[in-house]
């Protein structure tokens, strides 16, 4: 490997001592001489960001002219505020593959920036950047650099790698673990998210990292780290709630869950139409049993054997279905199957697991982001469980069915 980097840079120094110029197999000259634009648009010199406020920063410069009139390709160079941009202490790619000369980072993409220039937690410090536009193998970085004031989000560091909830508030006096977040809509989490379902009672709970760091969760949406363990408390009063931090952000949420139902999808009986000696309904309620786990019991699974609609009947049925999750502000979240897996010859583990999927987003409630059953299983009762823990085969949100 050695000897092929250095063969490699020797390569490199040769074609720079000849300007710029090859040869390809038919011996024609390859133009890899660009004229720089060498003017940055902005961010101007000076700017400050705060990147705890979450907004997205566009990076924006005059382009490059390649001699030949072929393709250039860009990317945002960023460095300590004394740096050169020999070692720099990041590099962006600009929009569509480079091919742009503007690209646009989130405030988390930036934060990751400034974190690598040794710029503290929540702290303000300077980040210079500049363009190198590149043909080939050969770039040139622009003469101008400006500067930029940041403020770095409240993100800890490290990251932690369990969560517990604490407390006589909760209901495990030895804590619920949370769960790293599985993500939203089939999109991964940021690092360092955390999620429970669990019921919170009158009372406290603390929360505490494998690290010993304990948090302090403000009624702003804050989090903030302490160094005793503090009380902290739902203001939405006891119940069942879905709670998520990021450490990667220091920001909380806590949204009351009111209802779960299991939701089965029938082409022929929506909208409460039923089928004759069977009272049959789209949703089905689900208990809450502790520590984030929902049950059905007894589920006869009728409606996935046949259908029957004006006196005609076909088997086998429809037997897609999910869980509906009503919150106490009535937003609709659903627990469904992820995009990426298909039913096989088995319930593997990676097709039960749950993907959250928000209202918007799940497509057609009635039918789309549903499992199925295998077609030996339509129409067998079973009891249903959903787990919001990590306490199951998939140690993330799970579903199974215990079939009778």
């Amino acid at each position: 490997m050695e000897a092929i980097l250095k063969k490699t840079i020797f390569l490199a120094v040769a074609a720079l001592s000849c300007g710029f110029v090859a040869c390809d197999e038919d011996g024609q000259d390859m133009n890899y001489n660009i004229k720089p634009g060498n003017v940055l648009y902005s961010p101007s010199t000076g700017i400050a960001v705060d990147l705890s406020k979450g907004e997205s920063t566009t990076f924006e410069w005059a382009p490059s002219v390649p001699q030949d009139g072929g393709y250039v390709s860009y990317e945002v160079l960023f460095d300590k505020e004394n740096g050169d941009f020999s070692n720099p202490v990041g590099t962006v790619s600009s929009q569509l593959t480079g091919s742009k000369s503007y690209v646009t980072l989130s405030a988390r993409d930036l934060n990751s920036v400034a974190r690598n220039a040794g710029i503290d937690i929540n702290s303000t410090g300077t980040l210079k950047w500049t363009v190198r536009a590149s043909k080939g193998l050969f770039g040139s970085i622009y003469s101008q650099a400006n500067t930029m004031t940041v403020k770095t989000m409240n993100a800890m560091d490290p990251l932690p790698e369990t969560v517990t909830l604490k407390g006589d508030a909760t209901e495990d006096a030895e804590g619920i673990a949370m769960v790293a977040s599985p993500g939203l809509n089939d999109k991964p989490a940021n690092d360092g998210t955390f999620e429970c379902f669990t019921r919170i009672s009158n009372g406290s709970f603390t929360i505490e990292d494998d690290l010993g760091r304990y948090y302090q969760l403000n009624a702003n949406g804050t989090m903030e780290e302490v160094e005793t363990a503090v009380a902290n408390s739902m203001s939405n009063g006891a119940g069942i709630y879905w709670i998520k931090v990021e450490f990667d952000g220091m920001v909380w949420s806590a949204k009351k869950v009111s209802k779960m139902e299991l939701q089965a999808s029938n082409s022929n009986i929506l909208g409460g139409k039923g089928m004759p000696g069977c009272e049959w309904k789209m949703f089905f309620t689900m208990n809450y049993e502790g520590k984030g786990v929902w049950a059905i019991k007894d589920y006869d699974n009728k409606m996935s054997l046949q259908t029957e609609d004006k006196g005609v009947t076909s088997s086998p049925g429809d037997s897609r279905h999910k869980f509906k999750m009503t919150l106490s502000d009535n937003t609709v979240y659903y627990f469904g199957k992820s995009d990426k897996v298909s039913l096989g010859t088995s319930y593997s583990t990676d097709f039960l697991k749950c993907t959250v999927w928000a209202e918007a987003n799940v497509g057609n409630a009635d039918w789309d982001k549903s499992w199925e059953f295998l077609s030996s299983d339509c129409g067998r009762p079973f009891d249903g469980y959903l787990y919001l823990n990590g306490d199951n085969a998939a140690g993330t949100f799970y579903h199974e069915y215990k079939f009778k």
